[in-house]
């Protein structure tokens, strides 16, 4: 048994990394307009900033709070001082997410030195598989700095009404436990060092474009 688990691990872990490959090779080529077959809810037929950047209404005032991927409690405001780069999705989506984490790493490595500042963070929202561990070993395929944060269920559910996202597991009943799908929208968020959005990107916005809003947002926001 403990045999099968370690193949599987080591499956999961190349198909990760192959998919890694699959996206950092496909970006100068691949349509700007092709949706992801993990069901992304947002339109994909225009890419780059969302016209709108305001975040939803907190009704709470208590801040969001997460468990990162080396197991430890952290909260938003663990966060503040430094502008940070905010992805919602799931280790386990098979194409949407690892292309959107490709597109925020090619960004931060564009940027150069000025990324040292941006702290890329992905947030799953499917807690019951995603544990510490599991995007201990996930997020380390993207970016050398980006945190993985999970928590309980209620925890997640605040963060995405706080951002905005929608989430919706496959009809499968047993999607949580053994790898159904999760239709999801795919904005990337840049937030300020007081936690306020400056740009909201959609899904298959070129790693360039983003590169060159998040340096003149982050420009404008410290004169």
């Amino acid at each position: 048994m403990r045999g099968f688990y370690i193949i599987h691990v080591v499956t999961g872990v190349l198909l990760i990394a192959a998919l890694v490959v699959f996206f950092s090779a496909r970006e100068d080529s691949r349509d700007p307009d092709a949706a992801g077959r993990s069901g992304v809810i947002a339109s994909v037929s225009v890419r780059g900033p969302a016209p709108n950047t305001n975040l939803p209404p907190r009704s709470d005032p208590d801040p969001l709070t997460f468990t990162n991927h080396l197991g430890e409690s952290v909260s938003e405001l663990s966060f503040r001082g430094d502008p940070s780069l905010v992805f919602f999705g799931y280790s386990s989506c098979p194409d949407v997410c690892p292309g959107n984490l490709v597109v925020m790493s090619r960004a931060l490595t564009i940027l150069g030195e000025e990324a040292d500042q941006i702290r890329p963070i992905f947030i799953s929202f499917d807690p019951d598989r995603d544990t510490p561990e599991v995007l201990s070993s996930y997020v380390s395929h993207f970016h050398p700095r980006l945190i993985g944060l999970t928590g309980t269920q209620s925890e997640i559910d605040a963060a995405t009404r706080a951002y905005g996202v929608f989430f919706e597991p496959s009809e499968n009943p047993d999607s949580r436990a053994g790898g159904g799908t999760i239709q999801h929208t795919s904005n990337t968020f840049l937030i300020d060092s007081e936690g306020k959005a400056l740009a909201i990107f959609r899904h298959n916005t070129p790693p360039e474009e983003m590169a060159a809003v998040i340096k003149e947002k982050l420009d404008n926001s410290q004169k």
